[in-house]
């Protein structure tokens, strides 16, 4: 193949994965409506991805990352082949999936990391990511809406005392991920457009997806909104000090956190946390609901606790090779596997400590990068753009640590790998344009 060829392919394939994006909602749409298509279109992303790795040109970049693929290729066969032999029961399908799951993150990580910066020729490059994750955080909410109108929105709890739904999607942690994820960058988009007029149209999109967020119930997707609004909010107060016309920006934030805050208790989120109006917004006395006791109160307060003790404990007894290329999918189980759902301790139990270290790997790196780049770089830290999406990528990885259903579902991970390579690309690019 010729280097022109070679190129053009190459940018080919970049936009592809940019664009993939947008499939995004709808595949889950469509899983959840039991038509088969999101495992096989992501797979052949993943294996896209490997080959658009083998397509850049010959760098230190680049022989970087195909010796990483190429010794994560090698462990996992060594992680399938360890547990083939001592694991009882082993479930090999059970095994691959839940490998493939998370190795999905890792390509798609170094893919995004590599490819963004090299769309910056385009001048409008962070409007067109910006743009698309607007167009998905909206499409969700839509979806959720109809869903809520018509009384057939996927309930978030097993526990009927809890309410929520996460509408025509699966799983309540992972959609409250993405959309704690995508919020971040939906008020970017929104503060970063020049005409009011625009921003005032805008308006009940953001609350449509403020709506949904508080109507999954879940402390992520509640947490998450408070949290980009406040910081927000505490950034445009201090460039308002310096320029007038960030008071506005200032007054709108200022009503759209209000506003939330004020619907907040008529929503399920602010049933699950007991808040109401009767003396302010104050938590009330919990109400024991008999369905809820025993087991299952058990396992909806300390499940996580309960799994982290038996997985710890599964992992003490294991062999060395065990405790170095992990314990597979659920640990050494004997009736089903159990997650601990906490995606980073589920890492290092079910893939050991040689793998966890591998998997660790470029989020270091890549966050040392940033951190590094930033450093020098003193004016970055207080431009929008670097810290919602900082708050972005923070919020998708403490959602990983806290609640699980990020680092190995590919529905959530996707919008984690696009956003460090959002935030990889806005810290490098004065670097990148000097051609470094």
């Amino acid at each position: 193949m010729t280097l022109t060829r070679q190129h053009h392919l190459t940018v080919v394939v970049e936009k592809m994965f940019i664009y993939f994006i947008l499939l995004q909602p709808a595949l889950d749409v469509l899983a959840y409506v039991n038509v088969p298509f999101s495992t096989p279109l992501r797979g052949l992303a993943m294996a896209a991805g490997i080959v658009y790795i083998c397509l850049l040109p010959q760098t230190k970049t680049k022989k970087a990352a195909l010796f990483y693929v190429t010794a994560l290729g090698l462990f996992m066969l060594v992680h399938v082949i360890t547990n083939a032999m001592v694991k009882e029961p082993f479930n090999l399908s059970l095994e691959l999936t839940y490998m493939i799951k998370t190795i999905f993150f890792i390509v798609l990580l170094i893919v995004y990391v590599l490819g963004i910066p090299s769309i910056t020729k385009q001048t409008n490059w962070q409007q067109v990511i910006q743009l698309m994750v607007l167009v998905n955080m909206t499409f969700i909410a839509a979806v959720m809406l109809l869903a809520n109108l018509t009384g057939t929105g996927h309930r978030s709890y097993g526990a009927l005392a809890k309410e929520g739904h996460s509408g025509w999607f699966f799983s309540g942690n992972e959609l409250s991920a993405i959309l704690g994820m995508g919020f971040g960058i939906v008020i970017l988009y929104w503060l970063q457009k020049k005409s009011r007029r625009v921003k005032i149209l805008l308006l009940p999109v953001i609350g449509l997806i403020i709506w949904a967020m508080l109507t999954i119930g879940t402390k992520v997707s509640f947490g998450s909104v408070l949290v980009v609004l406040g910081t927000a909010l505490v950034l445009f107060l201090m460039k308002a000090v310096t320029d007038k016309y960030h008071w506005f920006h200032v007054i709108m934030l200022s009503a759209i956190l209000a506003g939330t805050l004020l619907i907040t208790p008529t929503t399920p989120i602010g049933h699950n946390l007991n808040l109401s109006f009767s003396t302010g917004m104050t938590e009330q006395p919990e109400e024991v609901n008999p369905v809820e006791e025993g087991e299952t109160t058990r396992a909806l307060l300390s499940g996580r606790k309960d799994f982290l003790y038996a997985a710890a404990s599964q992992y003490r007894e294991a062999s060395v090779l065990q405790q170095l290329f992990g314990l597979g999918f659920g640990g050494n189980y004997e009736e089903s596997p159990k997650l601990i759902e906490m995606d980073f301790l589920d890492w290092y139990f079910n893939f050991g400590l040689v793998g966890f270290t591998l998997f660790m790997l470029p989020l270091a790196l890549i966050g040392w990068r940033i951190f590094k780049t930033l450093m020098r770089r003193p004016r970055f830290i207080f431009n929008e753009s670097t810290v919602l999406a900082g708050v972005s990528v923070c919020l998708g990885l403490g959602s990983a640590f806290v609640a699980g259903h990020i680092l190995s579902s590919p529905a959530a991970s996707i919008y984690l790998a696009l956003l460090i390579g959002y935030l990889y690309t806005l810290s490098a690019q004065p670097l990148i344009k000097n051609g470094v």
